[in-house]
């Protein structure tokens, strides 16, 4: 497990890479499989329901059903839970119990008097991190790695009814994202054999930047019964800049400390989504919904790059500037969710559901620190209706999945041949929202 200096060193991007808004919980890649408590309990079918403000961030034209003032506060709490193993640590190593809570919120208004409708939130994307400490190196040594991400945006929305029956939207997600991470900072191991495959551990701060997409949404009531919705979500285009990377030459002899530079990140963006939902009332008591999409990760991840400036100590070629190439290749993913309401009576309504999003991370690619590969998933949640107030609850179990990279290639695969990584995670929610001056 050796780094070329000259040419890439994945081993610190490995966690840098955690990056990932909506998508980093790694239930769906790197989205979410539901936002708010009510979508949770359903599995994440929501394309062709509308019946709560967070509406704005799933299919945007939902928001023209809704009538009156509508707010909705939500958190959730994703715990992951990730093991690995490899030729340095045979027996399993747990990630540092962790818990990363998500919170959002939104108001819409709508009415009959407008044909318009407009809505506005703050929806926690995505947030997640792993830490693994006491771990084995190829160099000797015991050491960690670290890593934290966070991403929320701000989601002005827009909706206009065509008629009673049909209505198109438009959201956009704009907000900021950032992340630090250290990968082996007290790490340094010099080859004086072959220096090129030397290896520097790394410490990068806080890096950030803007983030935006932008969300289409239609829906069309068919029959009372029967409701049809499908939404389009551009790529998100992503900024991050201001990191400050530590690099640990302490064991380089012509150098003799760690470095910093400053750092940004190049190539990495949020896949594009296409989808459709179907909603059928069967009676006043059911609705059984069914969600179809498709993540474009083929074309948002693909060779991600890190790069360190301007170091505080000068320095001579190669190590006047840090290029960290990270090769990910991911595969587009489609994603199945099913769910269903039972209205049990005027203030109670129990939900569950099923979500299914296909592993897009390739075996030689995969690493323990960013697995997004959990499969899947199986809710149930509740909602208590009172007065105007409603109480929503929804808890996921992502269930357990043991994938292994056995790509001898160090600068693809650091852990080296015969790394295994299971990853499952739990997701629970809770919500209230309010409705009033409803006509």
């Amino acid at each position: 497990m050796y780094m070329r200096i000259s040419r890439a060193w994945p081993l610190a991007f490995l966690v840098m890479v955690l990056v990932a808004p909506a998508q980093l919980p790694a239930t769906n890649g790197m989205y979410l499989t539901a936002y708010g408590a009510e979508t949770l309990g359903r599995g994440g079918a929501n394309l062709a329901i509308s019946d709560r403000s967070l509406a704005i961030n799933f299919n945007p034209a939902g928001i023209s059903q809704l009538q009156g003032n509508h707010f909705t506060a939500n958190l959730a709490v994703l715990v992951p839970s990730l093991t690995f193993e490899n030729m340095a640590n045979p027996s399993p190593i747990d990630s540092e119990s962790s818990y990363f809570p998500l919170p959002s919120f939104a108001y819409v208004r709508a009415g009959k008097e407008s044909p318009w409708s407009w809505g506005i939130g703050m929806v926690a994307q995505g947030g997640m991190g792993a830490t693994f400490k006491n771990t084995n190196t190829f160099f000797g040594t015991q050491d960690e790695t670290d890593s934290e991400v966070r991403f929320g945006t701000l989601v002005p929305t827009v909706s206009y009814a065509i008629n009673e029956d049909m209505s198109i939207g438009l959201a956009a997600n704009v907000g900021y994202a950032d992340v630090a991470f250290a990968f082996y900072p007290e790490t340094s191991f010099f080859n004086t054999e072959n220096p090129a495959f030397s290896f520097p551990g790394v410490e990068m701060g806080t890096a950030g930047g803007l983030q935006y997409n932008f969300r289409l949404g239609w829906m069309w009531r068919a029959t009372p019964k029967f409701s049809v919705g499908a939404i389009y979500q551009t790529e998100t285009q992503s900024d991050f800049t201001g990191g400050d990377l530590a690099v640990n030459y302490n064991g380089f002899p012509f150098i003799g400390q760690k470095v910093g530079y400053e750092a940004e990140v190049d190539g990495f963006t949020f896949a594009a989504q296409a989808g459709v939902g179907f909603a059928l009332r069967p009676n006043d008591r059911w609705i059984l919904a069914l969600d179809i999409k498709k993540n474009y990760w083929d074309d948002a991840i693909d060779t991600i790059t890190v790069t360190g400036k301007n170091p505080d100590t000068p320095l001579p070629p190669p190590f006047n500037e840090v290029v960290l190439p990270f090769v990910f290749n991911w595969k587009d993913q489609w994603v199945y969710a099913f769910g269903a309401d039972y209205r049990v009576n005027e203030t109670l309504t129990l939900r569950a559901g099923y979500n299914y999003g296909e592993n897009p991370v390739p075996d030689d690619t995969l690493n323990p620190l960013f697995p997004a590969n959990v499969e899947d998933h199986l809710s149930f949640g509740f909602s208590y209706l009172a007065g105007s107030i409603t109480y929503e609850f929804g808890i996921e179990r992502a269930f357990n999945v043991s994938q292994t990279n056995n790509n001898p290639d160090p600068q693809v695969n650091p852990f080296g041949p015969g790394t295994t990584v299971e990853h499952s995670q739990w997701t629970a929610a809770f919500g209230v929202s309010w409705a009033w001056a409803r006509k």
